[in-house]
């Protein structure tokens, strides 16, 4: 047993004295870096990370400022690995060592370009080299097409003309810009409803390595309907307006908020026996339907017909036709002299003229002038008649004369 002793305790330290050698080096190895580039050799511990950066860092910094930024962005992590400070801690390298990139390219590239990082030799004769890769990605603005769509939200319905109108042109912008469309769209009317704007999808995105299609969606909705009439009031006291001038009313009709309705001018004036009617306007000739009814009130006013009698003139008298002395002359009493009278006016009736474009032709006053004229015409007309006769009996005269003389010579 005793003998046995020594050698358990031998054993015991020598697996002590592995576990201090082989620790340090597994607890690097372990570390909780992952998918990094690892170099262990009898001098160093060598780890360093790949790094991605975009074309627009060499435009952005100089040549020297991009190199200082990938050694920084690799970690590099070179521990000494056989030379402990009292502490027992490996002692980092931050010197001394080189950077070769002459493999860098300012150009994109998905494998990579090496970068060798060399570290001075300690009881090896070659030095300790790790290369990490450094990826060069095209990260500068190019040009992205961007499209505009609009879509109907209505099943039932499809967009008009007037919706696809206002369709924003395709554009060409430069990746890296945040592009929000705007959706600032008034409503549009169609028929008996209203398409509204309700949003695009997305409604917003910043420009990558695509091309980017918005879509704009547009929803229809019934407008309510509103009533359109009209109406007529006299604008003489005491006279109500006949059933003639209220049956040139126009006919109501419907409309839709936002509508503009605009009165007839004018209408032809309505004619009776002793006066007329004429339209003398509207309150509003022209309205905007705005969430209601609208109503038209015109105006109509009575203009009597003014009338005057004519002095009457009861005889007409032929003038004088002289006659031979012998010989009477022969005047029918009855043509010779024409009597007139004005004629009464007649009392105005209550109902319309058919024909309300033309005002009577004939009344009291205009039928007694022509009674007046007929009688002259006719005096003038006998009294020539009486003096041709005359004439006739002076030649018959003479005649028989002649006659006379002619027997008694024979």
């Amino acid at each position: 047993m005793k003998q046995r002793k020594p050698a358990r305790m031998t054993i015991l330290l020598l697996a002590i004295l592995l576990v201090c050698f082989f620790v340090p080096s597994y607890a690097l190895a372990a570390s909780t870096r992952s998918n990094d580039n690892h170099t262990d050799t009898d001098d160093y511990c060598l780890r360093a990370y790949d790094v991605t950066i975009g074309l627009s860092a060499f435009q952005s910094q100089s040549r020297s400022e991009l190199e200082s930024e990938i050694i920084a962005a690799s970690a590099f992590d070179f521990l000494i690995r056989d030379t402990a400070n009292e502490t027992g801690e490996f002692v980092p390298i931050t010197s001394g060592y080189s950077v070769n990139f002459s493999n860098l390219v300012v150009a994109a590239t998905s494998t990579g370009y090496s970068v060798t990082v060399t570290l001075p030799t300690i009881t090896l004769s070659e030095p300790s080299r790790i290369t990490f890769r450094v990826y060069v990605v095209d990260d500068l603005p190019q040009p992205r097409t961007v499209r505009y769509v609009f879509e109907s939200g209505t099943a039932e319905h499809t967009l008009p003309a007037d919706v696809t109108a206002l369709l924003p042109a395709e554009e060409s912008i430069l990746s890296g810009t945040t592009v929000t469309p705007s959706g600032a769209f008034s409503p549009v009317r169609d028929g008996a409803g209203e398409w509204t704007f309700s949003g695009w999808t997305p409604d917003s995105i910043a420009l990558s390595d695509s091309d980017v299609t918005f879509t704009g969606t547009w929803n229809w909705t019934q407008l309510p309907v509103y009533n359109v009439t009209f109406s007529f009031v006299s604008g003489t006291e005491g006279r109500a307006l006949p059933d003639g001038v209220l049956a040139k009313l126009p006919a109501p009709t419907t409309g839709y908020d936002g509508d503009v309705f605009t009165a007839p001018e004018t209408f032809r004036a309505y004619h009776m026996t002793q006066g007329t009617w004429r339209f003398h306007g509207w309150v509003a000739v022209s309205q905007t339907i705005s969430g209601g009814d609208i109503t038209f009130t015109g105006e109509w006013r009575w203009h009597r017909i003014k009338t005057s009698t004519p002095l009457a003139d009861s005889t007409a008298t032929p003038p004088p036709t002289s006659t031979p002395e012998s010989t009477p002359t022969a005047t029918p009493a009855a043509a010779a002299v024409v009597t007139t009278s004005p004629e009464q006016p007649a009392a105005e009736p209550p109902e319309l003229i058919p024909n309300d474009t033309q005002v009577p032709a004939a009344n009291s006053t205009t039928g007694g002038t022509a009674q007046m004229v007929i009688a002259t015409v006719l005096t003038a007309l006998v009294a020539t008649q009486a003096f041709a006769i005359a004439g006739d009996l002076k030649v018959l005269k003479w005649y028989n004369a002649k006659k006379a003389a002619r027997r008694v010579g024979a």
